[in-house]
């Protein structure tokens, strides 16, 4: 599964990386990197459901790329 992430604006980048940091602590998996693109990325490798991303920004904007996200996979 291969998701590129520079299609999404920084803003959903943000709130998706913010959610992919819980769910690896909550889990107690130690982050690899403090990048965006990195925590998204080790927390799909851990097992990360994007279906279960529940803080979509409100602009219909970013809840398009994240429509078009999940139409990629």
């Amino acid at each position: 599964m291969n998701i590129d992430l520079n299609l999404l604006s920084h803003e959903l980048k943000e709130s998706l990386a913010e959610d992919c940091e819980d769910y690896l602590n909550h889990r107690h998996i130690p982050l690899h990197s403090h990048s965006y693109d990195n925590i998204i990325c080790q927390a799909l490798k851990e097992g990360y459901q994007l279906s279960k991303f529940d803080r979509v920004p409100p602009s219909k904007v970013v809840q398009e790329q994240l429509r078009a996200l999940f139409d990629v996979l």
